[in-house]
């Protein structure tokens, strides 16, 4: 146990960050949106006048949102039961009742409102809530039954805790979640109806194969060498790991993200930073500032494009196909810089005073010009501003097997900077030692990422030269 701590001890120990996804994000929207609204229809059907109303609604609006928050309503529905979930809401409208009486009479306004609408919007406000929650989750049960949003998953571990929660999976279908078995190096017949699927060390080669979404890890912490390996060996693939211990290590809480099915604690050791709302501010970010610059920079994409015509024979832009979100294969454009066009799948890398290279190409590529038509990514989707650089096909497949956690840089999108370029990490890795750094570098972003981290590095990106280096 102590090695593996000894191990990661480089990374900064965070705090636990809440997981939240996207539906749960626009409810927070929603909720609040739905007790101004409700407020005021209820002020027009008791023909009621209340001053101030447009301070009062946004006063509740983002007190709302506060207050609910506060009290740990937008959580995973996966995860949470409905009695819970609704606990939560009453729970979250009295406290957010309580404040508002409370300035409301420190501010002495509370006369303003007549007690009709109040104390119709206190009872009936939180009711609507729960009942639009039972609806939601009765569309999304019936979505799940028909085999969408279905996170296919597999238990590591078949003591008593990897039993509570193929229980849990089963009594809650609404999880969307499709237990496939487990793994387990002593036990071989099934468990609760679910199937051995093998020992330990065939669960990282399943996982690749059945493209698994979750492997949940239920081993006892005395197996410290099985979880690293698991550990080690998942790497190499996009699947989240969740951790369920039987007793919290502090120590091994990396950036993790706590969550909770039913009252059993999950730590999430591997995922996406970029959930719920950060997907959002993250998506919003790259679309401005990428349309932005897109905009500014046609006039020089022009010229470059009539310069590459000019200066020899081939298409202007440059298509590879490389590895985007979750591994799934996405094309890139550049600028064209060589006089030929290998595909990610046949792919040589380029190195100094590389015969392939135009002249033209290599004052773009010195430059970075070449990068241009990538903001196209960027705008469709593919692509974002930062993060980590996208490799071709075949450097992925090469450093996969040599680099542990090489494919985690795969659990966000590619950007077209990143902190390993900014750090000097970019070009040509002729050394493993410099390929290594530059994992080090996009693992150090999923773990920190945030979206002010993203703003530094897009800011050190135009204000340093030392993403310039190494560039051929």
């Amino acid at each position: 146990m102590k090695h593996f701590l000894k191990k990661k001890a480089r990374y900064k120990i965070r705090k636990l960050r809440p997981y939240e996804p996207i539906l749960m994000t626009l409810l927070r929207v929603w909720d609040a949106l739905l007790g101004v609204g409700f407020f005021v229809v209820l002020g027009l059907v008791f023909h009621s006048f209340m001053p101030h109303i447009y301070e009062t609604v946004c006063f509740i609006f983002f007190t709302t949102m506060v207050f609910f928050h506060a009290v740990g309503l937008y959580q995973s529905w996966r995860f949470s039961s409905f009695q819970y979930e609704t606990y939560q809401i009453f729970i979250g409208c009295f406290i957010l009742y309580a404040f508002l009486f409370l300035v409301g009479y420190f501010l002495k306004v509370s006369y303003e409102f007549p007690r009709s609408v109040v104390i119709s919007w206190m009872v009936i406000w939180p009711i609507i809530m729960a009942a639009e929650r039972i609806i939601i989750r009765t569309i999304l049960r019936c979505y799940r039954k028909k085999g969408h949003n279905v996170k296919r998953a597999v238990i590591a571990g078949a003591g008593e805790m990897g039993k509570q929660l193929a229980h849990l999976i089963t009594e809650n279908p609404w999880s969307g979640t499709q237990l496939m078995g487990f793994f387990d190096d002593k036990r071989k017949k099934p468990v609760d109806g679910y199937p051995i699927l093998g020992n330990l060390e065939a669960l990282p080669e399943y996982a690749k194969k059945q493209r698994l979404h979750i492997v949940y890890l239920t081993l006892s912490m005395q197996k410290e060498q099985k979880i690293q390996f698991l550990f080690r060996e998942l790497a190499d693939s996009t699947v989240s790991v969740y951790f369920i211990p039987d007793i919290f290590f502090l120590d091994l809480i990396l950036g993790g993200n706590l969550i909770y099915f039913e009252n059993l604690p999950v730590i999430v050791l591997r995922d996406t930073p970029i959930r719920g709302i950060n997907i959002l501010f993250k998506r919003i970010e790259d679309l401005a500032l990428a349309s932005l610059v897109f905009i500014l920079t046609s006039p020089l994409s022009i010229a470059i494009a009539i310069g590459i015509k000019l200066t020899s024979r081939g298409p202007i832009l440059f298509k590879q196909w490389r590895y985007g979100l979750n591994a799934q294969p996405i094309k890139i454009y550049k600028f064209r810089t060589m006089n030929v066009c290998e595909d990610g799948y046949d792919f040589s890398q380029v190195t100094k005073n590389d015969p392939r290279l135009t002249r033209f190409g290599v004052f773009l590529r010195r430059t970075s010009l070449d990068e241009l038509p990538q903001f196209i990514n960027v705008i469709q989707g593919r692509m974002s501003l930062v993060g980590p650089r996208p490799h071709p096909v075949a450097m992925n497949e090469e450093y996969r097997k040599l680099v542990p956690g090489y494919m985690l840089r795969h659990k966000v999108k590619p950007g077209i900077t990143g902190l390993a370029q900014v750090n000097g990490f970019r070009g040509e890795t002729d050394t493993f030692d410099k390929i290594e750094k530059r994992v080090d570098c996009d693992l150090e972003y999923l773990q920190q990422w945030s979206l002010l981290l993203d703003l530094k590095i897009l800011a050190q990106t135009f204000l340093t030269r030392k993403w310039r280096t190494n560039a051929y």
